[in-house]
């Protein structure tokens, strides 16, 4: 009975290193950056009362049904997203959380604006009737 009991504990954790693992990855689409700009996001006072512009980049990434505008939140960071490559991302309210799977970290920016992908729409069932 205690190795029946020892296997049913070993198994347990499997599982529930399996399920974690698992909710690790839960949540994310994929999209692709397909540009990036530089846009003006505040000012900065300098010493002796002379202001300098922010620029902030902005980035439009495409998934299959939408296509959205994101902006660093913060204007001091230089974290940068490979245009042109495949990320994944997940949205919480306004911020958008991006990963690019080469590189693993996962960086969020502010959702600036989103639209629905004209493109797809003219392809979709209705258009064909």
């Amino acid at each position: 009975m205690r190795k029946v009991g020892t296997v049913l504990s070993l198994f347990a954790i499997v599982a529930l290193a399996t399920s974690v693992a698992g909710a690790k990855d839960h949540g994310y689409q994929r999209g692709m950056i397909v540009s990036m700009s530089s846009v003006p996001c505040g000012s900065q006072v300098k010493r002796h009362k002379k202001t300098q512009e922010l620029l902030c980049q902005e980035y439009v990434l495409r998934s299959d049904t939408m296509e959205y505008h994101i902006r660093q939140g913060e204007p001091k960071r230089a974290d940068l997203l490979p245009v042109g490559q495949e990320t994944e991302f997940r949205i919480d309210k306004d911020h958008m959380r991006v990963r690019v799977p080469s590189s693993g970290k996962e960086h969020e920016y502010q959702v600036v604006s989103q639209t629905a992908r004209a493109d797809t729409n003219a392809s979709g069932p209705t258009a064909q009737q």
